[in-house]
Order: C-alpha cells, then structure tokens, then sequence
C-alpha cells in the first residue's frame, strides 16, 4: 500500500471551501479501482491546516492516479495553498497485526 499525505494551509476564511473542493475530489477518487481511502480533515491544533489522505494498493495504480485529471485537479488546489504544501508519498514495505505487539511484550510462544 502507499499513502498520498498532503497537508495545505488556508487562511481561516477559506477552510471550508478548501475541505468542499477536496470533499469532491475525494469522492471521485473512492470509485477508481485500487484507491482503498481518502479522508479529508482538519488539524485539532491548526485548524487552518487541512489534510487530505489517499491509501491506492499499488505502486502501479499510485502511478495511474498521478497521470490522470485527478491529480491536475489536486494539483490546482495545492496552488491555493497560503504555505507551500507538504505532499508525501508513503510506500508501506510491512504491515503486522497484533502478533507483532505480542512478539515485541513477549507473549507469543514461537
């Protein structure tokens, strides 16, 4: 799996249309195969700060998304921002459940 994390800062009279652009663009993006989550939020502490996460399956279709409208359209919103945006790609290598907090507290018996 991999994350797209963006984070952009709005100026507070502009929030809410930011999180509606954003709002429809995730919805658009939860009907392409291999996008698996978007969430769209505010920070508690900055509320001017909004997030916007998407979770695709693959490195594969990451790459499909990032050559398609969606993200041009993503693209003209990170423009907006007041602050240059943090965008991060996060390639996920491992993923454990809760065997692993019992291997690491010691209470697995393998």
């Amino acid at each position: 799996m991999i994350e797209l994390h963006l984070v952009l800062r709005v100026p507070a009279n502009k929030t809410r249309t930011m999180v509606d652009a954003l709002q429809v663009l995730a919805k658009s993006a939860r009907s392409v195969p291999g996008c698996i989550a978007v969430e769209v939020y505010k920070t508690v502490g900055v509320p001017r700060y909004i997030c916007y996460d998407e979770i695709w399956e693959s490195e594969t279709m990451l790459r499909k998304m990032i050559a398609s409208s969606h993200f041009s359209q993503l693209a003209s919103l990170m423009e907006l921002s007041s602050e240059p945006p943090d965008c991060e790609f996060r390639f996920i290598s491992q993923t454990c459940g809760l065997d692993f907090a019992e291997r690491v507290r010691g209470c697995a018996t393998d």
